[in-house]
């Protein structure tokens, strides 16, 4: 079977992840450092120490590396690179900060923009939670979860290239960019996944 490292999972399920078989052709290994959210493995998504390099053929990040300082993030896309098989590839989320910006000067900052569904209930969700983190989680001490760094397209490009990563495509969506990094290009499982043709991309 092939795995998928799923880091920073905290409490998401697999429905948050890409479309794959997970009876019989995948096994997500979820890594976060926060032991309530009961990871197969406790550790920090910056350093993944833990893992073993080539480890992974999949490895899926949603709204977790914004959390770190705008420092470690060539430290945070190193790992994601070493700890992935040569035939791997990465998907990483996050937010867009271009468009949270332009939302912000559009609606204003405290405006509610939309409902999030948590463990607690709904949560109204404005323009400065966006950009700064859940306020709802920083008020209950959850200091870890406030944003530390953001990315344009172009930032995380860049950011991801310097990583190592051979072939990288960003797409921005409903104010979340996300980004397909491949290990290797040739011989990519993305490919044979996907169904596209390496010379299209």
């Amino acid at each position: 079977m092939k795995t998928l490292l799923h880091v920073g999972c905290g409490h998401q399920s697999t429905e948050v992840l890409p479309p794959l078989d997970f009876k019989t052709e995948w096994k997500e290994i979820r890594v976060d450092l926060d032991p309530s959210v009961e990871a197969d493995v406790i550790d920090d998504i910056k350093t993944l120490s833990k893992i073993a390099d080539g480890a992974g053929h999949l490895l899926f990040s949603k709204h977790n590396v914004e959390h770190l300082d705008f420092h470690e993030i060539p430290i945070c896309f190193g790992n994601f690179h070493r700890v992935l098989d040569d035939s791997g590839f990465a998907i990483v989320r996050t937010p867009d900060l271009v468009a949270v910006c332009r939302t912000i000067l559009e609606h204003g900052p405290e405006t509610k923009l939309y409902e999030a569904q948590t463990l607690d209930g709904p949560r109204e969700v404005t323009g400065l939670d966006m950009l700064f983190g859940a306020s709802w989680e920083l008020v209950a001490g959850n200091d870890f979860m406030a944003h530390r760094t953001a990315f344009s397209g172009r930032t995380l490009t860049a950011k991801l290239l310097a990583a190592g990563f051979e072939h990288v495509e960003v797409t921005s969506q409903d104010g979340e960019l996300r980004a397909l990094a491949l290990k290797k290009k040739e011989g990519n499982l993305y490919w044979q996944i996907s169904g596209r043709e390496p010379a299209a991309a």
